[in-house]
């Protein structure tokens, strides 16, 4: 883990030397950040142009906008670009900017802190099994990092949000104390909302979407019953 020292703030830096949490950007941090990615003579309204779409487009969406994108907008050629930015798009105008693709998705309450990272797979090395229908095999290999990722296989528009992490977090802790997952009623009479609501939060539905991105399987329990079944059928 790897730290940025700009006008008496401390930045965390992943092991790529990408902001570890997006909000936390500020134009401290790209000032601070620019030299050790080739731009030695401070940063242009140029520069500032491409950055701060960066950031609108990720603060909307809540991915990194593609590179061919962001030479559109602004009419640039990959020539531009790269006189702008030596390092790279990704590693140099999008860590600039606090994001990256491995960014997508994130919500600002469930950044990783130092605390939690001592020990931690890293993101690109952690693997979860999946069976056939995308449902997460074991309960227990989830994180919040498979959520945010999973939403964005689903292809949910913008980031997960409070209301999301509320009723993602309730049917965990429903899953922990009954070892199954909640109903669709009990869950939106728990967080207090109703189906219309919950259709705008999770438009593949619930099964297909909340109950995938929480990491649970409506298949789970009745695997853990069978051999019971088979036991009262022989």
């Amino acid at each position: 883990m790897q730290t940025l020292e700009r006008k008496n703030k401390t930045y965390l830096l992943d092991d790529d030397g990408f902001l570890v949490n997006p909000e936390q950007w500020d134009e401290d941090f790209a000032e601070g950040m620019a030299p050790a990615l080739g731009i030695t003579d401070g940063l242009t309204p140029s520069h500032w142009d491409v950055l701060k779409f960066i950031r609108a487009t990720y603060l909307e969406t809540g991915s990194c906008p593609i590179v061919h994108k962001t030479c559109r907008v602004y009419k640039l050629s990959f020539k531009d670009l790269q006189g702008l930015f030596p390092s790279g798009y990704q590693r140099g105008a999008c860590k600039l900017a606090g994001v990256s693709f491995m960014a997508e998705g994130v919500s600002t309450p469930f950044y990783p802190t130092p605390e939690t990272l001592i020990g931690a797979i890293p993101l690109d090395k952690r693997v979860y099994r999946v069976n056939v229908q995308g449902f997460l095999i074991d309960p227990n290999e989830w994180d919040e990092e498979y959520a945010v990722f999973k939403a964005r296989e689903l292809q949910m528009a913008g980031p997960l949000g409070e209301k999301h992490w509320r009723i993602i977090r309730h049917m965990r802790s429903e899953y922990e104390k009954n070892d199954e997952v909640p109903t669709v009623y009990a869950t939106c009479e728990a967080v207090g909302i109703d189906n219309y609501e919950l259709a705008k939060l999770f438009p593949s539905g619930y099964h297909r979407g909340a109950v995938k991105i929480a990491g649970l399987n409506l298949a789970a329990k009745r695997r853990r019953d069978a051999p019971d079944v088979q036991a009262a059928i022989t």
